[in-house]
């Protein structure tokens, strides 16, 4: 039987105010190091949610030629989202996260009150827990995923980003092995600036600080890149066998904070993906 909600939820639950920029709420998901925040009003009332993908699609698509520091949260935000009460079942959760597209759900008690939050990842976690030796990863894994070369445009890469179900690019050599793998919040986080540059199709680069030595001192400089897939990847990506049980797997995205393992033969060389969607669909539909 899956376990309750109460047991695996966040709590307290970080929250912005609908009044709050972007720049704001960006800032609290990169120092926490969290995905979504609750929107709640003076009362405290809950009345939206916002995530990176709303920043994302904000800054490249929505408001192109607006400043991080001149959106407001409510402008962005998810209103009126689906909660969940505490006492539902994590399979509960799987399920309506796989059926509406989304990540996390605020939990509520039984009148309504803001209780915390559950997301995917508290989902994989008890996953791992209840559902050892049940699956293996190649019964799960995605065949089909978003894959570019370490010299693709930011453009190129976050247009397949959007496609993916998991928001996830396996970036792969000449050999198609992978060295690398990109997430939305390698976009929000680390170069959003030249992911909107690219995005938008301009002659623009990034400026990006650095020292150089001058005649016998070493002076301060900026230098202008264009960022391509290989500047903002995380490299040496951890990866999965077919035959790995697929729960030790879930538990290994977990503990290691990252939502895809490529999964690889014994050559290195790509077979597909396992995620943390294949995790919650496997867990709503199968577990």
């Amino acid at each position: 039987m899956a376990p309750r909600i109460s047991s695996y939820m966040s709590s307290p639950v970080l929250a912005v105010r609908p009044t709050d920029t972007l720049a704001y709420a960006r800032n609290l998901m990169l120092k926490r190091d969290v995905g979504r925040l609750v929107v709640v009003d003076s009362d405290e009332r809950l009345v939206g949610i916002i995530t990176l993908s709303d920043i994302t699609e904000a800054l490249v698509s929505r408001f192109p030629t607006r400043t991080i520091d001149t959106i407001l949260v409510e402008e962005v935000m998810t209103r009126d989202p689906i909660t969940i009460e505490a006492t539902r079942s994590t399979k509960t959760a799987a399920q309506i996260m796989v059926k509406r597209r989304i990540g996390g759900l605020p939990v509520v008690d039984s009148g309504g009150s803001l209780l915390g939050i559950v997301t995917r990842s508290d989902v994989v976690r008890a996953f791992a827990d209840k559902y050892r030796g049940k699956f293996t990863v190649g019964e799960l894994m995605r065949r089909t995923y978003a894959r570019a070369e370490r010299g693709h445009s930011l453009y190129y890469v976050s247009r397949l980003i959007q496609s993916d179900p998991a928001g996830k690019v396996i970036v792969v050599n000449e050999a198609g092995k992978p060295i690398g793998v990109i997430a939305k919040r390698d976009l929000v986080f680390t170069r959003i600036d030249a992911a909107l540059a690219s995005s938008r199709g301009k002659d623009r680069y990034v400026k990006v600080k650095t020292t150089r030595r001058y005649a016998d001192r070493m002076v301060s400089a900026r230098v202008y890149i264009t960022p391509i897939a290989e500047d903002i990847m995380t490299p040496d990506p951890i990866v999965a066998r077919p035959s790995d049980d697929a729960a030790t797997a879930a538990g290994l995205m977990v503990r290691e904070g990252i939502g895809v393992l490529p999964v690889v033969d014994d050559d290195g060389s790509m077979l597909g993906v396992f995620s943390k969607i294949e995790v919650l669909t496997a867990f709503a539909y199968r577990a």
